[in-house]
């Protein structure tokens, strides 16, 4: 069995994508280490990024998703109505 991603693609608003990377890459990852993820990885395309993380369990990918650190980083997105989408899945 594979293990539960998160997947969390931001799109260019205001601001790029890439500038909210740039200020919340740091904290997401720390987070995801201080969870326990197993991989994670940055993509970035034409209109955004995407960050895609593992986790051991459904249950810890979620308590992830919960952290204050992660909650500010998608709550200062540059479009955080239409540019932002967070969902369980994703990964190789």
């Amino acid at each position: 069995m594979s293990d539960p991603w998160l997947r969390i693609e931001v799109l260019d608003g205001e601001v790029p994508a890439s500038a909210w990377r740039r200020a919340y890459a740091e904290a997401l990852v720390d987070a995801a280490i201080a969870d326990r993820a197993v991989r994670w990885s940055w993509r970035v395309h034409c209109r955004g990024v995407v960050f895609e993380i593992a986790f051991r369990t459904e249950r810890v990918r979620d308590e992830f998703r919960q952290r204050p650190a992660v909650r500010a980083a998608l709550d200062a997105t540059p479009d955080p109505r239409h540019g932002l989408t967070v969902i369980p899945g994703g990964g190789d």
